[in-house]
């Protein structure tokens, strides 16, 4: 296995709710000793709602879905507590001009000395030169 990484909420919700990204997600989390948030469960829980509720999606294919996520979340990946970053997530995203919620991901990222990886654009724009992200 090779180094961490982590992931961002993009990057989990593309591997288990089929998008134009999913097999971009699914490489590129391949191999790797993978760290995310909990605050990634709120959030794919919000995918799963949106997919339901603006795309009109499946219920019964999108919860399942929503369940794989978790369960991989859980068991796949090490999670970090919210509570673990606050101090340093929001100094973040003063300094960087970003959401507090990013900004939890890159003090994740910088906590662990390790990649943040993401499919967020506007995210790797603001901070790519000096943080440690990847845009897949």
């Amino acid at each position: 296995m090779q180094d961490k990484v982590i992931l961002d909420s993009c990057v989990i919700a593309s591997i288990f709710f089929e998008d134009e990204n999913s097999e971009r997600a699914e490489r590129a989390a391949m191999n790797y000793r993978l760290i995310t948030l909990d605050l990634a469960i709120a959030e794919v829980s919000n995918v799963a709602w949106k997919r339901i509720i603006l795309y009109n999606d499946s219920s019964e294919i999108i919860l399942k879905a929503l369940k794989k996520t978790i369960d991989f979340i859980n068991s796949a990946c090490d999670v970090i507590h919210l509570q673990d970053l606050h101090e340093a997530a929001f100094q973040i995203a003063i300094e960087d001009k970003i959401t507090v919620y990013d900004s939890f991901f890159v003090a994740a990222a910088e906590r662990e000395n390790a990649p943040l990886l993401t499919m967020d654009r506007k995210l790797h724009e603001a901070i790519r030169k000096k943080r440690n992200v990847k845009l897949i």
